[in-house]
């Protein structure tokens, strides 16, 4: 792949856009908010039952409906327009959680405390996927600037899931579980606000509705598409695979704490990457540089299959991690690419990627806890690996699918920026 570093622009220059820091600013509150969440439920709901059970099945409640139902929340936002969609969403989500707190604390039975969780996951509001339509509108005449605007998302979101747990366990310690999820309930509404009164989600509302000569097909009819969820299906299971088996090196080393570590130096090559990957200005296209990535991040693994030591772990993980963000800002890309050329529906392509990457996170995650006690880490990875190489094989003969979907573009279903609306009018920040 050909480069000119030089022709990408900073990501200072992304921040400069004014009209973006508002919704930004959100988004990273709300998923700061997600973040926090999973540890802050599982103590908050141990701490008012006293048993881990029942954390642990409410907690799982909630992310099963969080995962099923973000298609159906994105296609939401996308008929009824990134504000009153995520108004309508986060309101319940609250009531929700609020409910769920309660329940709780007065002693409920199980079954309470389930359909609470569940019906709380089935309306959170997908800041993430929101945020990177925005950024399609508002840099629509600046495709440069998008493709650092995408990877300053993606490892903001690294760094953000990086710091949350530990952000949780500081208010745990601190205060008390109770009070992390109070943390988690201000987060998210502080972010909603924060993105909803934004004069770029004001200047973009109307074009959110879908005219009548502008219909807006599903995503996952198109082959595109399709080769780009299965793609993460299988990258999220691989990295569910490895956030079981890095800290089942460092505990069986006789280092649990080290797992942590190993844990965060796979984000950190994570945020690295992702902030080289901006930086870069490729020559090549998103379609070669996808399946040029996924290839690497097989090929990253490897190693992993061949040691048990935590030392060697940690590098190895570092070099998987590399590939992670630069995955997702390709992939991000090329939805782009595909919705305006298809005019589909955009936040809901956008949430597809996250929802495969998930599911697959959660099948891997499961998958590793059956196989180390028996079959030990190089096996369980060895797994991991062979159904990193059968994605990678099938990107690169699917190449084709992105090529023909993205060579013919037709307006796009997400108008671009009205940079003559309000927007001119707010005074600098």
């Amino acid at each position: 792949m050909n480069t000119h570093v030089d022709a990408r622009p900073s990501y200072l220059a992304v921040l400069a856009v004014r009209e973006a820091r508002s919704p930004f600013l959100g988004s990273c509150l709300a998923r700061m908010s997600f973040a926090v969440l999973p540890l802050s439920l599982l103590l908050s709901v141990r701490d008012a039952t006293g048993s881990f059970a029942v954390a642990g099945l409410t907690s799982g409640a909630l992310s099963a409906t969080l995962t099923l139902f973000a298609p159906a929340r994105a296609r939401l936002i996308d008929r009824k327009g990134s504000r009153t969609g995520l108004i309508w969403l986060t309101v319940p989500y609250l009531l929700g959680l609020a409910a769920l707190i309660t329940l709780a604390e007065a002693g409920a039975p199980t079954e309470a405390l389930l359909g609470a969780a569940a019906v709380a996951g089935v309306f959170a509001p997908p800041l993430g996927p929101t945020m990177r339509v925005l950024w399609a509108k508002i840099l629509h005449t600046r495709q440069p600037l998008l493709h650092t605007a995408y990877a300053l998302d993606s490892v903001s979101e690294e760094v953000v899931f990086t710091v949350g747990p530990l952000l949780a366990g500081g208010l745990i310690a601190l205060a008390a579980p109770l009070a992390s999820m109070i943390t988690v309930m201000v987060l998210i509404a502080a972010g909603t606000v924060c993105f909803v009164l934004s004069a770029a989600t004001a200047a973009t509302s109307a074009s959110d509705e879908p005219a009548e000569d502008q219909p807006r097909g599903r995503p996952m009819a198109l082959p595109g598409m399709r080769t780009i969820v299965l793609s993460f299906g299988g990258v999220g299971l691989v990295v569910g695979v490895l956030q079981v088996v890095l800290p089942f090196i460092a505990d069986h080393a006789g280092s649990p704490s080290a797992g942590g570590v190993l844990l965060a130096l796979l984000s950190a090559g994570s945020a690295v990457g992702g902030l080289t990957y901006g930086r870069i200005g490729w020559r090549s296209t998103p379609v070669q540089r996808f399946s040029v990535l996924v290839t690497g991040f097989t090929l990253t693994v490897l190693p992993l299959c061949l040691t048990q030591s935590p030392v060697p772990a940690g590098a190895f993980a570092f070099l998987v991690g590399l590939c992670l963000a630069p995955l997702f800002t390709t992939a991000y890309l090329l939805v782009n690419d595909l919705v305006t050329a298809s005019r589909t529906a955009p936040t809901e392509a956008n949430t597809w990627v996250s929802t495969a990457n998930n599911g697959g996170f959660a099948a891997g995650s499961a998958a590793a806890g059956v196989l180390l006690d028996s079959r030990g880490p190089a096996l369980t990875v060895a797994l991991a690996f062979a159904v990193a190489a059968a994605i990678a094989v099938m990107t690169v003969l699917r190449r084709r699918t992105l090529e023909l979907e993205t060579s013919n573009s037709v307006p796009t279903a997400a108008e671009p920026f009205d940079r003559t609306a309000p927007v001119k009018a707010e005074p600098e920040e």
